[in-house]
């Protein structure tokens, strides 16, 4: 049997060779020799105990059960391999007594969930089909051979009980109720049988082992690579392609970015696209795929990675070739793919990428040049002057840092905040919370500009930095050590993606410092808000920065409310459709996700929808309007329910 395994032994290793080979097994290794720690404990939480595979239907079941039948069947295989060809040449046996009954049991059982989750595997391939699951010849030989595989050893353990009667054979319940139907047959036919079904049960174990680099089973092990190296948790900064002041430092700014061709691709890149398993997680969880558009995050990887194994000499443009723009310009960057993704597979990296292919390119509409024009003339996306910030703050009569050098926050009020009619009452709400509590703050006023964000979801890059590089220069003029925020979008970028560029500062969301200030007594609510609360988490403060707690926390605070969750809330919410710069520009929907999401509030029965983010507020605001609920659905800041009740 040994000698036979050899020649299967050397396919899989030459086909585990030619699989990592394109992304060179010695960068592999140094990249995890940098933090081996954490790498080993994804891949064990993410491969090994496949943390990440349960979830809603009954597809995670069936491959929880295919997984861990093969997995408790592998073991039980390599104990009876110990036992048998290592241990009895050393006189020592494992599989005796009562532990080896509790063995032959545990892996009658794990049979059964096998082969159980083989028989639903079959069904829901050929009857109840989900649209993302192609049905290719080689699924289905895959199945019919770990079919036969399990079959074959439930026979094969009857016809041992049959022809070797043990006293404990009740414990192998599943072989023993088969040798009660095979009992019949002659022992001197039985024997042939037994030695044909076990040659084939193992011819077919090593055919299928040694297939695992060619065929779909590959992501067993290039899955494992990619959970590895991937980073430890769902980041809100977007990468730096260069660094804009050390071009201009250079004078040199021929700088390539974006993806046009998978020769662009790095090799993290393209393992992660070898790694995707097809199991439609982020198109089921993505609001453009729910809300109609052509967007498919699954859809953007798989075209990708057919891309990746095109035969030599058919390398395509990727767009419009491949992926259409009105793919691309749908996503909402809300991350939701990337959470779901069991293997970790960030389909953003590549729209990020593929956007700024297209901006480099010149192929955006008018209202997104309009954007890019009003954040190089205006400082801001909505195009109003400067000195409409100073206005708006003599009317709040609020201190700027230069007037206020003394201050222990700045309060960056946004673009939002200074232009948007509906955003300033929550600014007004924030500045009563403030003076109420007795915070020192003052603000840029015409000093400030917009944070960049929407430039560089967009694709413009070179605008963002510029407009980082100016807000860090002002930060810095002033002293600035801690910021408050309303806007996630602010938050996020102010917090993780200026330090890029040397800006480090304490960045703390306006919902954070309220629920440290009820907390600690320096603010409280007297004036009760009767009424049923539904909390909707913002993307960029909630799933991309981890901040659930402490925005419900300070809601239940408010005398008569009442929390009624959204079915998906926290890490699982559903985006309110204004990210990745979607607020700026149309982007084509059958039915808008802000009235997805507006409808999914209604449907708790609150009479409140709770935001955090100015843009989250407003496209509910539509949302609710569009769906006919502004009646009945009002939709409230936090910082302007909390100022409520003081």
């Amino acid at each position: 049997m040994y000698l036979i395994l050899i020649p299967f032994s050397v396919v899989l290793l030459y086909g585990i060779y030619r699989r990592v080979k394109p992304y060179g097994l010695r960068i592999i290794i140094h990249e995890f020799s940098a933090e081996p720690g954490r790498r080993v404990r994804q891949l064990l939480s993410y491969a090994l105990l496949q943390s990440k595979v349960a979830g809603k239907g009954y597809g995670p079941l069936v491959h929880t059960a295919i997984y861990l039948g093969t997995f408790i069947l592998f073991i039980g295989t390599s104990l009876v391999f110990i036992d048998y060809d290592i241990l009895r040449f050393l006189n020592l046996a494992l599989l005796r007594g009562t532990f080896y009954q509790l063995f032959e049991a545990s892996l009658d059982t794990f049979g059964v969930i096998f082969l159980a989750g083989l028989f639903f595997a079959f069904l829901r391939r050929n009857l109840r089909r989900p649209s993302y699951l192609e049905n290719k010849r080689e699924y289905f030989l895959i199945l019919v051979a770990l079919s036969f595989i399990g079959l074959s050893g439930y026979v094969l353990e009857a016809i041992r009980l049959l022809l070797k009667p043990v006293p404990y054979s009740s414990w192998s319940y599943v072989g023993s109720a088969l040798s009660n139907l095979l009992s019949s047959f002659p022992s001197n036919t039985l024997q042939p049988i037994y030695g044909i079904i076990w040659w084939s049960h193992a011819l077919i174990t090593f055919g299928l082992v040694a297939a695992i680099p060619y065929t779909s089973l590959g992501h067993i092990f290039v899955s494992s690579l990619n959970v590895m190296i991937a980073p430890a948790k769902l980041s809100g900064a977007l990468p730096a392609p260069f660094n804009l002041a050390e071009l201009v430092q250079s004078g040199n700014f021929e700088v390539r970015v974006g993806i046009r061709t998978t020769a662009d691709l790095n090799w993290k890149q393209k393992l992660a696209l070898d790694a995707c398993t097809n199991s439609g997680r982020c198109e089921a969880e993505c609001p453009a795929t729910a809300a109609g558009t052509p967007l498919s995050p699954r859809l953007i990887v798989q075209k990708l990675r057919g891309q990746l194994y095109a035969p030599e000499g058919e390398s395509r443009a990727l767009i419009p070739d491949v992926i259409s723009e009105a793919e691309i310009w749908a996503c909402t960057f809300c991350g939701a793919c990337v959470q779901a993704c069991p293997v970790l597979i960030s389909p953003l990296e590549y729209i990020g990428e593929l956007k700024r292919a297209l901006v480099a390119q010149g192929s955006i509409d008018k209202r997104q040049t309009d954007l890019l024009t009003n954040l190089a003339q205006s400082s801001n996306p909505y195009g109003f002057p400067q000195r409409e910030r100073e206005t708006y703050l003599q009317e709040l009569m609020l201190e700027t840092v230069a007037q206020n050098r003394q201050f222990e926050y700045l309060y960056w009020v946004g673009c939002a905040g200074y232009f948007d009619a509906r955003a300033r009452r929550v600014v007004q709400a924030v500045v009563k919370i403030l003076r109420a509590a007795g915070i020192s703050f003052a603000v840029l006023g015409s000093e400030e500009r917009c944070n960049g964000d929407p430039a560089r979801r967009l694709g413009e890059e070179a605008r963002f930095q510029e407009l980082a590089l100016q807000n860090i220069e002002t930060f810095n003029k002033y002293g600035v050590k801690k910021i408050l925020v309303h806007c996630p979008h602010c938050y996020n970028t102010l917090k993780n993606e200026y330090s890029q560029f040397g800006g480090m500062y304490e960045v703390v969301h306006h919902s954070m410092l309220i629920y440290d200030l009820l907390a600690q007594g320096r603010i409280a609510t007297t004036h009760e808000t009767a009424g049923k609360i539904t909390m909707h988490d913002s993307c960029y403060v909630g799933r991309f920065n981890g901040i659930y707690e402490q925005p419900r926390q300070a809601l239940m605070q408010v005398k008569g409310i009442e929390l009624k969750e959204m079915p998906r809330n926290k890490e699982k919410s559903f985006c309110c459709g204004g990210g990745g710069a979607n607020y700026w520009y149309d982007v084509p929907q059958q039915k808008k996700i802000s009235v997805i999401r507006s409808e999914e509030a209604h449907r708790t029965g609150a009479d409140i929808l709770a935001t955090e983010c100015p843009f989250c507020l407003q496209m509910f605001e539509d949302g609710t309007k569009t769906a006919e609920l502004d009646n009945v659905l009002q939709v409230k800041d936090i910082a302007e329910i909390v100022a409520s009740s003081l």
